[in-house]
């Protein structure tokens, strides 16, 4: 697996935490706790908004009076920012003019739902700004109910054919409460609208909790591109046994990362955090270049490495994967690439069509985590795996667990009709080893056989020879 994230919350003795905020703390992933790295140091903004600009100036000035009115009053307004999540739909399908005709009388039916001295305005091509000069905090809620609700009926009201719908989030932000500055009270505005989904509403008070999430993962992302930097990227290798002679089959490769006091640690917690912040392009590739290169300088191992769900979809990784193996085409078949239940639902006409380029190239694909999604029998036969790894959650108290043994030899059962080999990961006890051979299943991986090492096993000094 590419990124050892389930190994993270395992007892795997080889890793350490990884990151924290400030020093002296530990916030917690999973059951791993993540160690305290330096956080580039944050430089104070200038006294004026760069990002000023975006907004009209009169909005802006309206904004700043209606805060400073309703702290000279000892009252309470609000600021309610509406962006319309599928404009560029509606301007692919129906047009420029169409477009505005949305936006003109979405305006002048929102204006209608306001009080004398409330203010709308459109901000940009695709969000209104609305000023309460007036409202307490239970007003503006009722306020934003009813402006989602107009949105939601918008096409219904308006168009003959009632095929235009708007597809809208709105954000608010409490003044003086939550802010006492227009400036900053847009931004807060911004932040909120875009933490959300379509078709929701959300007030910036519920957003504050995520500020210390967000600064820990562009952190963790600032402390993985500096080991990238340094060359401080690792691969441990953990062993899949075949059940019917005990032999080591292949390995799994693992990505670790050294951290600046030699100290070697999962990179499990980057996955969630890299696929958020379009990082996970980045580490799959790296990834699959450091185990193509341990296979082409052992002839004798075969590997396993995950890939993230968005790389199925991503054509640049998968041409980049044929050219370094069409250089050594002898490499494909010790390749096997790990993809997961996940990915197919996502797309399965172009995860199958992943998966068949792959063993076009000669490699094998593996379907990781088997169980713990909804896989059907045609997204089984469609997607057309070599291989199936059933999911560790079914395998860690399978001895204990006569649920979980019924479920786990219905996966076998289920697997085995379609021909592919199985593979029951987390395997941890003898005795739980000793229940999946006699239910047949085909290779075996976990702490009973083996952790991941840091050194090549294979081997025998651990390490390639020095020309």
């Amino acid at each position: 697996m590419a990124i050892d994230q389930k190994m993270l919350f395992k007892n795997d003795t080889s890793t350490e935490p990884v990151f924290s905020l400030a020093a002296g703390q530990h916030h917690a992933v999973g059951d791993a706790s993540i160690p305290n790295i330096d956080t580039p140091e944050m430089v104070a903004p200038p006294p004026t908004y760069p990002g000023s600009n975006f907004y009209a100036a009169d909005f802006v000035n309206m904004l700043e009076t209606s805060i400073h009115s309703v702290i000279n009053n000892h009252t309470s307004g609000a600021l309610l920012l509406l962006s319309i999540s599928n404009l560029s739909m509606i301007i692919n399908a129906y047009g420029h003019d169409t477009s505005e005709i949305v936006i003109h009388d979405l305006t002048n039916m929102i204006k209608s739902l306001l009080s004398e001295g409330d203010t709308v305005q459109r901000l940009q091509r695709d969000q209104l700004g609305i000023i309460l000069s007036s409202s307490y905090p239970e007003d503006t809620a009722r306020m934003m109910q009813r402006i989602h609700t107009l949105v939601q009926n918008f096409g219904r009201d308006n168009f003959e054919t009632a095929s235009l719908y708007i597809i809208g989030v709105i954000g608010s932000v409490s003044f003086p409460q939550e802010s006492a500055d227009a400036h900053d009270a847009l931004d807060k505005a911004y932040i909120t609208v875009n933490s959300m989904q379509s078709n929701q509403q959300r007030t910036y008070e519920s957003t504050r909790q995520e500020a210390d999430q967000c600064r820990q993962q562009m952190g963790l992302a600032n402390y993985f591109f500096k080991a990238v930097k340094e060359k401080r990227l690792r691969m441990a290798y953990q062993p899949i046994v075949d059940s019917a002679s005990g032999r080591i089959a292949h390995y799994e490769a693992l990505l670790r990362i050294v951290g600046q006091s030699g100290k070697i640690s999962s990179a499990g917690a980057l996955i969630p955090i890299a696929e958020k912040m379009g990082l996970i392009d980045v580490i799959d590739t790296l990834v699959m270049e450091m185990v193509i290169d341990e296979l082409r300088n052992s002839n004798d191992v075969t590997l396993a490495f995950n890939v993230s769900n968005m790389t199925t979809e991503n054509a640049a990784w998968l041409d980049n994967f044929e050219n370094r193996i069409k250089e050594t085409p002898e490499i494909a078949q010790r390749a096997i690439i790990e993809i997961t239940e996940t990915a197919a639902h996502r797309d399965l006409r172009r995860t199958a069509f992943f998966v068949a380029s792959l063993q076009d190239l000669g490699c094998q694909v593996a379907l990781d985590d088997f169980g713990s999604g909804y896989t059907s029998f045609r997204q089984l036969k469609a997607l057309s795996v070599d291989m199936v790894k059933i999911d560790g959650v079914f395998i860690k108290d399978l001895a204990q667990s006569a649920d979980n043994q019924f479920f786990v030899k219905t996966l076998l059962d289920f697997s085995q009709g379609f021909g592919l080999k199985t593979v029951a990961e987390f395997v941890e006890t003898g005795d739980s080893a000793k229940i999946l051979m006699k239910m047949g299943v085909d290779y075996m991986q976990g702490y009973y056989f083996g952790k991941p090492e840091n050194h090549r096993s294979w081997l025998d000094e651990g390490e390639y020879k020095k020309e």
